[in-house]
């Protein structure tokens, strides 16, 4: 007859000798032992071991002399080993969920994955597991990327081939850690395009849907300025939002917002700084019917109105006149707002996000900003630091804008090579994350190779020439005095070929001019044809 293989519960008081004693019965009848293992349930010990008995044996008569073993308190059999039922209530967790879930150990390979995710990959559970990554994803792949530096990362974008199909899908990492901080695996789910079709065509629209999961990041002062944010959102009160401009105030507005219990209702945002009083005030407040020449027939809800039991965002609150800091002062005080021309208070249940990039203190100095508006304001203050102080975000910030610019233009995802991210680093970003993000545009649309070598593009955006100089280290592009922009290709055309000019007037080669922009020699070769070089 053949092997049988069966699971043995033994439940025992610890003493000297009682695994050897144990393992002496097995041995008797010739049994195999294939696993081992030891709980604690309740205050009480347990041996779980995984036998194969020969046909011949009766395992009523091996569970009898395992029972007459002194500290031996019951003997049973089970259906599985602990460890394995674990594992079964951990894939029915991971299969319970509609995303795609795979787990990778320390050398790359996988040790879990749901049924969705062998769906999405066509594969089995027998096939992947234990099995390489690499049999599914490319060697640039973010759950590889993510393993590699121990890095998280949050909706990266992901296109594959795989048997001839192509995959695109979303994918968030987050490396798995020992208690010394040493990567040990990265844990993954992934969302199918069409699963993640709608949350990504609402994420470059003013009113989407953003968590706090979206500010990419991994310093501690912005991990601490998360958490921050994360505790304000559940509230009501009144947040100001400071920071220099380009780091990234509208996006925790709208995290705040969408975390918040409002989040069912609207988020509207306004630039103060960006419109007359005029406009502002109509825009804010709304006007009835007829209040001035050019006024809706019906009149109109203002945004304080339209933003009823919602959030507004009041961006560069530090531009508004005097006139209009009365105004909402008002608001803020009494929650209602009288439109233009109207003549009744209508209440309104809002939340305010106020941001500047001014010092309202120094404001409130020169008699420009009113103290009793600035305390309305600044119940709770938040600071988002400049890029400059948190380096540390750099590397994945740049990647996911160059992922984002790449998806804009149409073309392949380009990656940082070591030197440029080392440039990109030493950078102090007076313009913060929206200098960064120009940065990367104009070396993307330049850059022919999937690498970007951005020394020398860096440098053209991030410090252009003074409107006084006309020498010869300017990139020289003609305006058009009567607004008919040339397409940007041609723009690109006009940088590409100074640019080449001015590198091949330095190196003696075509190979030695490549090696400055990173191309290799027959791409300078062909530009110089192209350009009449």
């Amino acid at each position: 007859m053949d092997p049988q293989e069966h699971v043995i519960e033994i439940e025992f008081e610890d003493r000297p000798r009682l695994a050897f004693e144990i393992f002496e019965v097995f041995e008797q009848h010739s049994i195999d032992k294939s696993s081992l293992e030891v709980v604690s349930h309740q205050g009480k010990l347990f041996m779980a071991v995984k036998i194969r008995c020969p046909g011949n044996v009766q395992t009523s008569q091996v569970t009898e002399q395992i029972s007459a073993i002194p500290s031996v308190v019951a003997v049973r059999f089970r259906d599985y080993m602990p460890y394995e039922e674990k594992e079964r209530q951990l894939q029915t967790i991971l299969n319970s969920v509609s995303e795609g879930i795979i787990a990778l150990d320390a050398e790359g390979n996988v040790q879990h994955m749901n049924d969705t995710a062998c769906r999405m990959f066509a594969c089995s559970h027998d096939a992947i597991i234990g099995k390489s990554a690499a049999l599914v994803f490319p060697p640039h792949a973010a759950i590889l990327e993510s393993l590699k530096a121990g890095l998280p990362f949050s909706n990266k974008e992901q296109r594959i081939r795989l048997g001839g199909k192509e995959m695109h899908f979303f994918i968030s990492c987050t490396p798995v850690l020992n208690p010394k901080n040493a990567v040990i695996g990265v844990v993954a789910s992934i969302k199918d395009y069409q699963q993640a079709e709608e949350i990504t065509s609402k994420m470059n629209q003013q009113w989407s849907n953003v968590s706090f999961e979206a500010i990419v990041h991994q310093s501690a002062i912005m991990k601490q300025i998360i958490g921050i944010a994360r505790i304000v959102a559940q509230g009501t009160s009144t947040i100001l939002l400071r920071g220099e401009s380009g780091t990234g105030k509208e996006l925790f507005a709208k995290a705040i917002h969408f975390e918040s219990k409002r989040c069912s209702a609207p988020f509207l945002a306004i630039n103060c700084g960006a419109l007359p009083d005029t406009l502002l005030e109509s825009e804010l407040f709304g006007y009835e019917p007829g209040s001035f020449t050019g006024a809706l027939r019906s009149g109109k809800k203002g945004l304080f109105e339209q933003a009823d039991n919602g959030t507004l965002f009041l961006d560069e609150i530090g531009e508004i006149s005097p006139q209009m800091q009365v105004r909402l002062l008002r608001v803020l005080q009494e929650q209602t707002i009288r439109r233009i021309g109207g003549e009744r208070d209508i209440p309104v249940n809002v939340r305010i996000i106020a941001a500047t990039n001014r010092n309202l203190e120094g404001l409130i100095k020169q008699g420009l900003f009113r103290e009793d508006l600035y305390y309305r304001l600044n119940v709770i203050p938040l600071t988002i630091p400049p890029l400059r102080e948190r380096r540390e975000d750099i590397p994945l910030i740049a990647q996911h804008l160059i992922r984002k610019i790449c998806l804009k233009l149409g073309k392949p995802e380009k990656y940082l090579t070591n030197e440029s991210l080392a440039f990109l680093l030493a950078q102090d970003y007076p313009g913060n994350i929206r200098q960064l993000e120009n940065v990367l545009e104009l070396a993307v649309n330049l850059e022919q190779t999937q690498a970007l070598h951005l020394t020398y593009f860096a440098n053209l955006a991030a410090h252009p020439p003074a409107a006084s100089r006309a020498d010869a280290s300017e990139i020289r592009i003609p305006l058009p005095a009567d607004g008919n922009w040339p397409p940007l290709k041609e723009i690109m055309r006009q940088v590409e070929k100074q640019i080449l000019a001015r590198i091949m007037a330095d190196a003696p080669s075509s190979r030695k001019a490549g090696n400055r922009l990173g191309v290799s020699n027959t791409t300078i070769l062909k530009k110089r044809k192209k350009h009449n070089l």
